[in-house]
Formats: structure tokens, sequence, C-alpha cells
């Protein structure tokens, strides 16, 4: 027997697909799911609308739809389509479907507390949250030069996950580390494979994901001084 020289081994040894059978799958989904899609945009508004409201109810409603989310594209994105061609895709599936859990767990369940956030940061929150969510998926576009490649929140991970941070700063510090890790895991192993693929421009996808789940560790948004 001969021993294996691991160090001559890179990222790319371990991928059996390339660039091109990849962004199919954002085209595959497409495809499939159509015109259900029409759900997702839907839970976008919503999921702004209720960041404005702002309220205690609003909040559990805007969990719900985190979970609801991350749950179609664990079992849906991750274990029906990119799974059988990438292992740790499945079992990142599983792991999104855990996560909804959690969602759903502390969307009915937390003892929320009734503070407010302050209304201008509730509209700010509000609005760059949509607006989030509708322009990251023209980087999968610009990647592909396919439209029919535009990745959907709740449709696909990694724009579910990107704009599921700013939503869980809804979550008290002391907890909210506990929703945050998955991101982290999720968009360090997004951003290396991103990046062996040669599909730099998606990468900015897991970065953004990172630079939100690192900032969403320590800030909360500021509350309303005056209640009454």
């Amino acid at each position: 027997m001969t021993d294996t020289d691991w160090s001559s081994y890179s990222l790319s040894d371990f991928l059996m697909f390339g660039p091109e059978v990849f962004l199919r799958l954002f085209v595959r989904i497409n495809q499939d799911l159509w015109p259900w899609q029409g759900l997702a945009i839907v839970m976008m508004v919503l999921i702004a609308a209720l960041l404005v409201r702002g309220d205690t109810m609003a909040k559990r409603g805007v969990l719900l739809l985190l979970a609801l989310a991350w749950m179609w594209s664990g079992a849906g994105f991750l274990m029906a389509y990119y799974g059988p061609i990438n292992t740790p895709a499945d079992w990142f599936g599983w792991a999104f479907i855990l996560q909804a859990a959690l969602l759903t767990v502390a969307a009915l369940v937390w003892p929320w507390d009734g503070t407010c956030v302050a209304p201008e940061s509730r509209w700010k929150a509000g609005v760059g949250w949509f607006a989030l969510t509708a322009l990251l998926p023209l980087l999968v576009v610009g990647q592909s030069g396919n439209w029919k490649a535009v990745a959907l929140f709740g449709v696909t991970p990694d724009l579910t996950v990107a704009a599921s941070i700013p939503c869980m700063l809804l979550l008290p510090r002391r907890v909210r580390w506990l929703f945050l890790l998955l991101p982290l895991l999720w968009a360090l192993f997004s951003a290396a494979t991103l990046w062996t693929l040669g599909t730099r421009l998606m990468v900015l996808l897991p970065a953004a994901t990172l630079v939100l789940t690192v900032a969403g560790f320590w800030f909360s948004p500021r509350p309303v001084q005056n209640r009454g």
C-alpha cells in the first residue's frame, strides 16, 4: 500500500461537477416550480410589511415566514437538486430543516417583551430588506447570463440565508447566536464552493452573509426612547 499525499489535493478535486452544471440547477428549479415562485414574492412583501409594523405579532409572523423559507430551500433546492451532485449539500438540507424548526419554536414560544423599535428604524428595515432580496438575485443572473437562473428568497439557500440575517436581529442577543451558527457555516461552505467553481460574482452572496452574520452577533436595533 502507498500512502496518499492529501497535500496534493485541492477542493476542486472533490467537486464532481462544473459551473455549468451548478448554474443549471437554478434554471431547473425555476422551471419545475413555475408559476409557484409567486409565493416567494408574496413572502418577501409580507416580511417587509411586518418589519415596518414591528409589534409582537409582526415579529412572530416574520420568524414563521423565515421558517417556511428555510424549510422550502432546504428540502427543495439543497436536498432535491443540489444534494445529488454534492453530498454536503444534502447534510445542509437537514440542517436547514432543523433551523426552520428552531425558528418556528422561537416564533410561537418565545415570551416577547413588547419592546418596539423606533418608527424610522422600522421603515428603513422594511424597505432595506426588500431591496436586499430584490437585488441580490441579480448576481446569479449576471453570473449565468440567463434570467431563468434568478435565485429567489425562500427557493435558493444563499438568498434565503443572506436575507434572514437582518430579520434575526429581532431575536434577543443572548439567544441570537444559536440561530446565526448555521448561516455562518453555510456562508463558509458556499463561498469555498463558488470560488472553486470560478463563479466569482456569486461569491458576493456568501460574502454578504458573512458580513451580516458577524455584525448580527453584536448589533441590536435601537428601541423607541419614549414609548408614550
